[in-house]
């Protein structure tokens, strides 16, 4: 009993250390070209979401055990689709320091709807329409990465007009933290984090400086199944 009181001390003696090594701070994000990883090759279908370039870097922001959402509205983004989209891949920028790395990490992706919150003018992450298979990824060495899953044909063709949400989940914790990456356009209503306490706005709720850099590759299809359908299959699916 004595030897396990030890060791379990230990551990949290370890943990804590780990922990103060790793200050959560906002900088400014150094000009680094990102390397794409992910499990297939490059894709190349109408990208959206936020191409841009980052300007700033949260340190140690990204923990696993949470997932992102960024608002996405593809006709009004120039997608030239008539009639609706599909998701094929779904990015997201992470950042490793050289004492972070190897790091192995989990990653699945999926669809959610946008509803609007007329209260704050702002849509927010409602229900996950679809989602990908789990992805196992490693980060062998440092440096800056645009993080892909392919959707392989998970998600339904969905209508062009509407709002949604891509999402990036990282169900399990990280054991060094990956560093966020923001760009310099802080709009409330487009970038949020679920760390098990529900869907937050990382610019109102969290301070962030820009928003989160997300994107995503969609392909054009002829025949969507509207959020209402959608939804209706979600629900089917409880009782199946």
């Amino acid at each position: 009993m004595r030897l396990a009181i030890v060791c379990l001390l230990t551990l949290t003696f370890c943990a804590a250390i780990a922990t103060a090594e790793q200050p959560r701070e906002q900088r400014d994000a150094a000009p680094m070209t990102a390397e794409s990883l992910g499990e297939k090759s490059p894709g190349g279908g109408c990208d959206i979401g936020n191409l841009a370039a980052p300007t700033y870097n949260f340190g140690n922001w990204i923990r696993g055990g949470e997932s992102y959402a960024y608002l996405i509205q593809p006709q009004s983004e120039g997608c030239d689709c008539e009639k609706g989209f599909k998701v094929e891949r779904i990015y997201m920028m992470m950042q490793f320091a050289p004492g972070d790395v190897p790091e192995d990490f989990s990653v699945y992706v999926g669809l959610a709807d946008a509803v609007w919150d007329e209260a704050a003018g702002v849509y927010r992450p409602g229900e996950e329409y679809c989602t990908s298979a789990t992805s196992a990824l490693t980060a062998a060495t440092a440096g800056l990465y645009d993080i892909y899953v392919d959707l392989e044909g998970d998600c339904a063709c969905a209508t062009i007009e509407d709002a949604y949400f891509i999402t990036f989940h990282l169900p399990q914790p990280l054991v060094w933290w990956a560093d966020a990456l923001e760009d310099d356009t802080p709009a409330p209503g487009v970038s949020y984090f679920d760390n098990g306490s529900g869907w937050q706005d990382l610019v109102v709720d969290y301070g962030w400086w820009g928003n989160n850099i997300m994107h995503a590759e969609i392909s054009c299809c002829n025949e969507p199944v509207g959020n209402e359908a959608y939804s209706l299959d979600a629900l089917k699916a409880l009782y199946r």
